[in-house]
């Protein structure tokens, strides 16, 4: 009797991890872990598109993610191109997301290039109203 091969990823063309899963192992922890935020349909299946189209890689900086260890600076997160907006989601390291916080894309590559001409030619980096921070101040006592 012929064995019959397991099922490629849906997702990735890496062999299913059984034989009734559509998905790998690590494309499912990923979409379970999409699931469990509960992100909008159309920001799911944009995220699914990009990874099937780059694999799993950094939005901003087309690195390879870490998509095992959680501890990982590398690790793949869920970051929000608009803060706190769920219908623009892409994916990144877990340090980018941290640096990007509360700013849009567009003022973390502001103070990205900021960053840079200070460090190559001591240049001052200019200030600009952020649109997404309102962070409470804390109360002095």
């Amino acid at each position: 009797m012929l064995k019959k091969p397991m099922p490629k990823c849906c997702i990735c063309g890496k062999p299913g991890f059984s034989k009734h899963s559509e998905y790998c192992l690590v494309c499912s922890k990923f979409g379970f872990r999409m699931k469990m935020r509960r992100y909008p349909h159309k920001a799911v299946r944009a995220i699914w598109d990009y990874v099937r189209k780059n694999g799993y890689v950094c939005y901003y900086t087309k690195m390879p993610l870490e998509m095992k260890n959680a501890k990982s600076p590398w690790y793949c997160v869920f970051d929000h191109l608009v803060p706190r907006n769920d219908r623009k989601v892409v994916i990144t390291t877990a340090l980018f997301n941290d640096m990007k916080s509360d700013l849009s894309e567009k003022e973390f590559w502001f103070f990205i290039d900021q960053l840079d001409k200070y460090k190559k030619k001591r240049i001052k980096v200019k200030r600009r109203r952020l649109v997404y921070w309102d962070r409470l101040i804390p109360k002095e006592y």
